[in-house]
This record gives C-alpha cells, structure tokens and sequence, in this order.
C-alpha cells in the first residue's frame, strides 16, 4: 500500500493534467542507499507523485554531493527543490508531509503554471527588491496554519529571483530550530535576522521582508 491514496492519487491526476503546462522537476538530495526510514519514506512519496504526470520528473542525488548542493543553492539535507522553467527557488528542507503535501502539490502546480495568488502591490513590492532574500519556515506536520506561510515564501520567490524560499521540518533540523528558538509554527526566519510566528498575510509578510533589508 503507499503513501498516497487512491483517492487522493486520482484527485491529483486530474489536477496536475488540469493544471501543468510545462515539465517540473524534482530534485531530491538525500541519503540515498543508506536506508534510513526518513530518507526511505521521502523517496516513495515522491516517486509515486511523480508517477501521476507525464509533466513530472525526479532526480535523486545525495547529500554528500556538496558541489551540486552548493551549485543549486541548497545548505541542508536532505532537500527537495520544485524545478521548471519557470524562475523560482521553490524549496523543502526535509519531508513535505502531512499538512506540508499540499504544499508540494501547490508547488508543483506553481512552477508548472503560471500561477500567482499576491496582491498586485505585494507584487510591485517585491519587485523593487535588489538584494538576497533567504526565507526559511519552520514547520511541524500537525501544523494547519504552516502551509500557507510555506505557500507565501514560495510565491514571494516566483516574483523576484533575489528571493529564496523553502520549507524547514522542525523536528527534523531540531539543532537549527533551537539557534533560531522555534517554539511554536509556521516560524519564519528571513536572512538569519528577522523572526516571526503566524501564517500573515502576503502584505504583513513583505513588510517583515523589507525589514530585514534594512
């Protein structure tokens, strides 16, 4: 039986060939061969949501590929990176499950689409942005409210290239949550500097970016 099921696999065969309109990859850096059950149970979910479109494709790496990892961006492992022509850094530090799957289906359809759900001044605000931006949010599986903030960071990377955004298991990075003193999620840290807790809106949310820039 896998981790996905029928129901829901049939559901989102329908979505991804509604809503995919060019090819998405996904890259997976992982511990690959070694068998831990995290990285094991990582590399079914995304095998079997790569098996529901033609549009979708999965690269496996590992983590000790620390050159690729550099190259593409990518600090921590294990790492899923939502890829297409489509410019965006569209990232996961750890496994979107739980709440978090739809974050990766919504990712998925992202960066196969043209989708983009922010307000047009948000927008015109990121815009104006000329500097590197890393958004990090801490997240737990249980969480209801986090895979909106993941979706924010996400689509605030769709509009500007400067702007990284990704997804951080909690638990799993426990060492990175306690640097940041994560007590309660969606926790979001901007550039190491700027710490806040909610799913805010995408206006509240730019203006916490902009602070960090300052």
């Amino acid at each position: 039986m896998g981790l996905i099921s029928e129901e829901d696999k049939k559901y989102l065969r329908e979505e991804f060939d509604k809503t995919l309109k060019r090819e998405v990859e996904i890259l997976y850096f992982g511990e690959q061969g070694k068998g831990s059950q995290y990285s094991m149970q990582t590399k079914e979910l995304l095998e079997e949501v790569v098996a529901l479109s033609d549009n979708l494709s999965l690269t496996l790496k590992d983590c000790d590929d620390t050159g690729e990892m550099k190259s593409e961006g990518l600090n921590l492992c294990p790492s899923i990176k939502v890829k297409s022509e489509r410019s965006g850094f569209v990232n996961f530090y750890g496994i979107p499950a739980g709440h978090e799957f739809a974050s990766l289906v919504e990712a998925i359809n992202d960066m196969g689409s043209d989708n983009l759900l922010l307000p047009d001044d948000v927008v015109e605000g990121l815009r104006e942005i000329n500097k590197p931006l890393d958004i990090k949010v801490f997240i737990t599986h249980g969480c209801p409210y986090c895979a909106g903030a993941v979706r924010n960071a996400h689509q605030f990377s769709l509009v500007n290239e400067k702007i990284k955004g990704s997804m951080v298991d909690a638990n799993y990075f426990g060492e990175l949550s306690m640097k940041h003193q994560v007590s309660s999620v969606p926790h979001i840290v901007i550039n190491d500097k700027i710490d806040f807790v909610g799913n805010m809106p995408p206006k509240i949310f730019l203006d916490k970016v902009k602070e960090a820039l300052e």
